[in-house]
Order: structure tokens, then C-alpha cells, then sequence
């Protein structure tokens, strides 16, 4: 089985990023270290469905917005064991590999700032990052958490390149976003404020309440099939 056939068989989603094709806007932006592998293979794994679909009531139901905080570092840490089983398969195959952290930092490597892990799945083809600035694919939107391994393993036939954004028109997040964190921009650099966002979210906990949100990813038509009908009955 090869590394690639191994991972599909582990995650729900996963590609390869060739690091090399964009090795000068990487490193002026992240450092020298950050191409010291020369592929990066992005792991994405679904959040459960059940907790996602109570994001609408989580706002005043406080059990249940605890449930998906615990959901959502539960999830992070699902990929991050995933991922370490792929590492082992690729080592015992005699190649180097290592795991980019929740927060996209390993203490081999001497990085500027982090490497983000929707970076390296965007630079794998697999998705998008979306006007809320999440990474959102096709097939679940963005209701996944990722993991990224740098490694030395001969993964060049996999490569994929950044596909373009498939939000288009869609603004559906844009209104749902309770803190007004999001407009509607093709640019996610534009589009999403993380300032407003923190905002909210500080205001849930002067409230007194968990402080968690996900209405944008729970709303995205990609992952939501109810809110794909509403958009597919616009058009």
C-alpha cells in the first residue's frame, strides 16, 4: 500500500502539497525551515455530524455549546493521532516525516510565524479558504479539522495546486455571522474580520456563557444540505 493509499484509507479527506513549486513566496513569508521538506500532505478530518447540526441552539442552551467546544478540541486531537500513524508508516518506509501542531508549529522547525494548516491544504488543491476564511471543500465544506506532515517521501505524482474559490456569489455565512464578522469579499484576507469575531465571542463569555460560535461553519451550503436548497432555490 503506498503512503497516499494509506492516508485516504485513515482520513476523510487528504493531499499533497509540493512545496517546491511555491518555495519563495514560502519561505520570505514563513522562513527558510518551512521548505526543509519539500512535500506536505494536508489530513482532513469530519467533525461529528450530530454536535455540528446543534450549532443553532448552542447560543442559549449552554450544555450544548460545551458539547461542541469539546467537540472541536476532541476533533483536533482525532486528526493529530491519525496523522502520527501516517508519520510511522512513512518512516517505517525509511523517509522523514513530521506533524505541524493544532497551531501549525513543530520544535524541529525555526518558523517566522506558524504554518498554517488550511495553508497547506489549500496548497494541495483540497479546498478553498471561504469568505469566513475556513478551509471549505466540496465534498463536507468546512466542517473539518486538519493536520499537516512534512515529509521527504518521493510524493510528487500526488501533488495538487490551489483550486480557485467556490464561494462565487454566495453570501449565505455573510448574514448568518452573528458578530457581523464577515462581508461579502472574494478576498477571505477582506471578507473576514477575526477582530469582530473575537469581539462576539468575548461578549458570550462577559455574558456568562461558553464561549463558542461555528454558525458559519455549520451554515456553509457545502456542508448543509438544507442551507444548499435555500441557495439552489435562488438561483
Amino acid at each position: 500500500m503506498s503512503i497516499m493509499e494509506y492516508a485516504e484509507s485513515l482520513s476523510d479527506i487528504c493531499g499533497v502539497a509540493d512545496l517546491s513549486l511555491d518555495e519563495d513566496k514560502l519561505i520570505e513569508e514563513y522562513g527558510e525551515d518551512i521548505c526543509k521538506y519539500p512535500y506536505a500532505i494536508a489530513i482532513g478530518h469530519k467533525m461529528l455530524e450530530d454536535i455540528i447540526e446543534t450549532i443553532p441552539w448552542t447560543y442559549n442552551d449552554d450544555e450544548l455549546a460545551m458539547q461542541y467546544i469539546d467537540e472541536y478540541f476532541n476533533s483536533h486531537k482525532r486528526v493529530a493521532d491519525i496523522s502520527q500513524k501516517i508519520i510511522k508508516y512513512i518512516e517505517n518506509l525509511g523517509y522523514n516525516a513530521i506533524l505541524l501542531d493544532v497551531s501549525g508549529s513543530n520544535k524541529e522547525l525555526d518558523l517566522k510565524k506558524p504554518f498554517s494548516n488550511k495553508a497547506s491544504a489549500n496548497l494541495a488543491g483540497i479546498g478553498w479558504l471561504g469568505k469566513n476564511n475556513l478551509l471549505t471543500t466540496e465534498e463536507f465544506g468546512p466542517r473539518l479539522s486538519w493536520s499537516t506532515i512534512l515529509t521527504d517521501a518521493p510524493l510528487k505524482e500526488y501533488s495538487g495546486r490551489p483550486m480557485e474559490s467556490l464561494c462565487n456569489n454566495c453570501d449565505i455565512c455573510v448574514k448568518a455571522c452573528p458578530g457581523k464578522a464577515i462581508v461579502d469579499l472574494p478576498d477571505p484576507k477582506k471578507s473576514y474580520d477575526p477582530v469582530k469575531c473575537g469581539d462576539f465571542l468575548k461578549s458570550r463569555k462577559d455574558e456568562g456563557r461558553p464561549v463558542a460560535c461555528g454558525m458559519c461553519l455549520y451554515i456553509c451550503p457545502f456542508g448543509n444540505k438544507k442551507s444548499k436548497e435555500i441557495l439552489s432555490s435562488k438561483e
